[in-house]
């Protein structure tokens, strides 16, 4: 192979794998990776019917998340946000496996008196 072919075969490589990696159409653990998202996150956008950042009461109806939107509900705004809705106990496995803490949230265990 010449040395110009090989170039030009690297260069659209090169540009090639960031955008398959966005659309999602490149396998493997990398773009795999780079596309995963929480099972709360998938709930969540799957339950947020009009696209505005918040679940609302009805929005919710006949989740799992429908007879305890009041206790998720922990600003008592009358919708969930991304935050309060991962910290349902439904989705404590997606925090284990994240070993972080849910978007909105400050993973501080401290008890405030």
């Amino acid at each position: 192979m010449k040395l110009g072919t090989l170039v030009a075969f690297a260069v659209a490589a090169a540009f090639a794998a960031p955008l398959a990696a966005q659309t999602g159409t490149v396998s493997g653990s990398a773009a795999a990776g780079a596309t995963s998202e929480s099972g709360a996150e998938k709930m969540f956008r799957s339950l947020d019917k009009n696209n505005d950042g918040f679940l609302s009461r009805d929005e919710v109806q006949g989740s799992p998340h429908e007879k305890d939107f009041a206790t998720l509900d922990k600003d008592n705004d009358g919708k969930l946000s991304r935050g309060e809705h991962a910290s349902a106990p439904e989705h404590a496995s997606d925090k284990a496996a994240s070993g972080g803490t849910s978007p909105g949230t400050s993973g501080s265990t401290e008890k405030k008196y």
